[in-house]
């Protein structure tokens, strides 16, 4: 009896473990993804302030040249994080 509940406990444990170090993964992801989208929006109000006056004048190239290139630069850390993230999970899911 004894030897069940011992190892009920370290199965457990082991569990809980687990989930710490998935929910560690996970906040590590958002503060990765807060980083990332605050330079994405620093870049935005810089590009605007930047071109914004090119965009009154009614030549849009360099406003939209630079937007574009700041949402690319945004979805691909993004995507780089996400599958960071899901590189992670799986290497802690295999270790248990």
């Amino acid at each position: 009896m004894l030897e069940a509940a011992d190892r009920l406990k370290s199965q457990c444990q082991s569990q809980l473990e687990l989930t710490l170090n998935l929910c560690n993964l996970g906040l590590g992801c958002c503060e990765r993804l807060t980083e990332i989208n605050g330079q994405s929006a620093r870049a935005l109000l810089t590009q605007a302030g930047t071109d914004g006056q090119s965009w009154l004048r009614g030549d849009a190239t360099g406003l939209m040249v630079g937007t574009s290139r700041t949402v690319l630069d945004h979805w691909g850390s993004m995507l780089a994080c996400y599958t960071d993230l899901q590189r992670q999970v799986l290497a802690g899911l295999a270790k248990k």
